[in-house]
């Protein structure tokens, strides 16, 4: 008999190749196609309704970072307003404008942050181009008012970006405005890194003469994967925004979500964060609202007056002068009841103090906002977003139109 050939073993088909594997494989890429497809419908729907904010800001070496030069996209304020917002060839969120002044302008520089740059309402509604109709009554264009704000700068982030950009608009008169909501947070490292700003940013200390010393500067890794991969979902997706936003009105969110949530807004969570008054590093929280100061927050104020005081000595040898406007924040004109006191005097009353001190000029909204919060008028503010409406810009444009008027 002859022998059985040896077969060997039999043949085992991929899994892949089966007939049950086939199907995993199709359901699995349905499933996939199916998620992607619903995430590509949110995207669209989220453009077409304009939800979430624009992708304005990329990282700069010189401030931390600036606005996106000709970039463009809406701003829905949480769902309140849809403004459409262009940034201009320079990276100011304004009209373009030349370095040289033509023969017979003047110029006024505002410095400042998400306030000032006013992305909440259409740029003619903004109160900088409200005064700028006001120191040109007859429509001409004698004076030019110029908006170099961006979003999450303090006094630090506005004295560097004078120096590098601003002086070359070659202004006559500067106005700082200040946000006491967060500007002295942001001025101090640790309260602006531990109150959700951003770490990768150029800072000043005091040595023991309390001259300003500057760190980090260039900022160190201005670019990194992470920032470079906010850029890209800034740049390019409305939905990611959309949903941090909607997380960060949420009260107690996860400390796990939060990376995500700087991911998806630029890591320009600080001035919300701020405004809350939330503490830095243990113990007695740190708040200017306070009538005792942690050191923490005496260290912050001492750097902020050297800013300012820096700042009104080299705009005064450049030939122009320091004007500074102090934004209110909208809990300070919650009418109080029961007899109670008006909610955060403190920083005012130190600002103004100080400002009276060194004889910088000074345009304090505060009052005349509270007078009008008193009279039952329109509110100022978005109800879920801290920044002024158009009601509140016209107001803050108006009260500076008087101001310039009585500015010798």
């Amino acid at each position: 008999m002859e022998p059985v050939p040896d077969r060997g073993s039999p043949a085992v088909e991929p899994a892949a190749t089966r007939p049950g594997g086939r199907i995993w494989l199709k359901r699995a890429a349905l499933v996939a196609f199916s998620l992607l497809f619903t995430l590509a419908m949110l995207e669209v729907a989220a453009r077409l309704l304009h939800l979430g904010s624009g992708g304005f800001w990329e990282p700069d070496p010189h401030f931390g970072w600036r606005n996106i030069p000709n970039a463009r996209g809406w701003e829905s304020c949480y769902g309140e307003c849809e403004v459409f917002v262009t940034i201009n060839a320079t990276g100011l969120r304004d009209y373009d404008y030349a370095y040289e002044k033509s023969p017979g302008t003047r110029r006024i520089i505002f410095l400042g942050d998400s306030m000032t740059a006013g992305m909440q309402v259409p740029l003619e509604a903004t109160f900088v181009k409200i005064l700028e109709r006001a120191m040109n009554p007859d429509g001409g264009t004698g004076w030019q008012v110029i908006n170099t704000a961006v979003n999450a700068f303090g006094t630090d982030n506005e004295l560097i970006f004078y120096r590098q950009e601003a002086v070359r608009y070659q202004p006559d008169v500067v106005v700082l405005s200040v946000y006491l909501a967060n500007d002295i947070y942001n001025n101090h490292y640790a309260l602006e890194t531990r109150l959700g700003g951003s770490e990768h940013k150029p800072y000043f200390t005091l040595d023991g003469q309390g001259e300003l010393v500057l760190h980090n500067y260039p900022v160190e890794r201005a670019e990194t994967v992470f920032t470079r991969l906010t850029g890209l979902l800034n740049r390019y997706l409305q939905l990611p925004r959309f949903l941090a936003q909607m997380l960060n009105l949420r009260a107690g969110v996860p400390e796990a979500l939060r990376p995500l949530i700087a991911l998806a807004t630029g890591n320009r969570g600080a001035e919300e964060a701020a405004s809350q008054g939330q503490g830095a590093g243990g113990g007695r929280r740190a708040d200017i609202c306070q009538a005792e100061y942690v050191p923490v927050i005496e260290e912050a104020w001492a750097i902020t007056r050297a800013l300012i005081r820096s700042l009104s000595a080299e705009v005064e040898q450049d030939g122009a002068r320091l004007v500074v406007l102090l934004i209110p924040a909208a809990p300070q004109l919650v009418v109080p009841q029961d007899g109670r006191d008006w909610y955060c005097d403190r920083p005012n009353q130190e600002m103004g103090a100080f400002l009276e001190s060194e004889g910088i000029r000074y345009l304090d909204l505060l009052p005349a906002f509270r007078e009008h919060a008193l009279s039952g008028g329109q509110a100022l503010y978005y109800n879920r977003d801290f920044h002024l409406n158009e009601r509140g810009h016209a107001l803050a444009g108006e009260l500076l139109g008087e101001f310039f008027q009585d500015l010798p």
